[in-house]
């Protein structure tokens, strides 16, 4: 995996290199482009591309997981990832991700103090996410692969982005809810659709069309990836709550952005009546202050919460690993599944 993330960077690195002529119409343009081939080779874990690349190494015959195209689909799929973080970082107003400044902040960086920087750092930005979402599915179009193969995963890459858009919309609709009027079931559904989709169903799948699985095959690894992908986003949240920091004035949170969330909705839960009302003041209220925050952070601590999702990431992985002894997969495949299934929990373990 070493090797293959490896491979990976330098060409992702070639490919924006080769691209920037693409943009060449004027300053401005040419140094936006720079930009946004500084923002999307920061250093990064690459769990999409990777989980794909695996897949098709796992489910192919001839080894080609690390040729030209499919280094060129695995790009793809990160330049969507890219476009997604980009729009969502405008949507939820973050000016920091992974301790780097969003990229519309980078963008407003450039245009000094200019009245009106803000608005246009976030426009450009929304511009942009949507120059990346074209090039992504451009990869995957234009992909030497065999045309039958190749246009049944552009039709899986067009539908995983829809989705993931649909997951994002449900995500700003419950905020605008009482989480005591959002259901666990409802969360659980906006997680299938935002991170299972293209995080790990998506790449997972891609690979397996395109090494040419079996209709079975392909439905057993979405069988397969729904317990991962749940167990992942629970853990990413879980994490998120760790790192909680709440004297950074910057520091970006779902919880200080009231997003609702299944720790948060368990801790609802398992709360008394008096300590629900403070918890959901604060949801409403994501800006009332330090010490609110600290005693929400408190709540959820107080509350067992933890503990509860942290078994239930234990029981979907382990469910993942039921899902695979069936006969539809050989005993290769299912070590390969085994093999990424392995490496995703080792990611949202870090």
């Amino acid at each position: 995996m070493r090797e293959t993330h490896g491979r990976f960077e330098t060409y992702l690195h070639e490919f924006l290199a080769r691209h920037q002529e693409r943009y060449a119409y004027g300053d401005w343009v040419e140094c936006l482009y720079l930009d946004v081939a500084e923002h999307v080779t920061r250093k990064g874990k690459r769990v999409r591309p990777l989980l794909f690349l695996g897949s098709l190494a796992a489910f192919s015959d001839n080894g080609e997981s690390l040729a030209e195209p499919a280094l060129r689909i695995a790009v793809g799929v990160e330049l969507l990832h890219a476009s997604i973080l980009i729009r969502d970082d405008v949507i939820d107003r973050s000016e920091r991700r992974w301790g780097l400044p969003t990229f519309q902040k980078q963008v407003e960086g450039r245009l000094g103090r200019r009245a009106g920087r803000e608005r246009a750092g976030q426009n450009i930005a929304m511009v942009v996410g949507e120059i990346l979402h074209a090039l992504a599915i451009e990869c995957v179009a234009a992909a030497d692969f065999p045309e039958e193969r190749r246009d049944l995963a552009l039709r899986e890459f067009l539908s995983l982005a829809t989705e993931t858009c649909c997951g994002m919309i449900q995500e700003t609709t419950l905020g605008l809810r009482d989480i005591s009027r959002v259901s666990a079931e409802e969360i659980r559904q906006m997680y299938a659709l935002k991170t299972t989709r293209y995080t790990i169903e998506g790449p997972l799948v891609l690979g397996a069309m395109l090494a040419g699985a079996s209709d079975d095959t392909i439905l057993a690894i979405r069988e397969f990836s729904v317990p991962v992908g749940l167990a992942f986003q629970i853990a990413s949240d879980l994490r998120d709550f760790g790192h909680f920091d709440v004297s950074d004035p910057l520091f970006q949170s779902d919880l200080l952005e009231g997003k609702k969330t299944l720790l948060v909705r368990e801790a609802f839960e398992r709360l008394n009546e008096c300590e629900r009302s403070f918890l959901q003041l604060c949801m409403d209220n994501p800006s009332l202050g330090e010490p609110s925050i600290h005693k929400v952070d408190e709540l959820i601590r107080k509350s067992g919460a933890v503990a509860v999702l942290e078994a239930e990431v234990t029981r979907l992985f382990g469910m993942a690993r039921e899902i695979l002894e069936t006969p539809v997969l050989t005993p290769a495949q299912r070590d390969g599944l085994r093999f990424l299934k392995a490496c995703v929990r080792s990611q949202v373990a870090r």
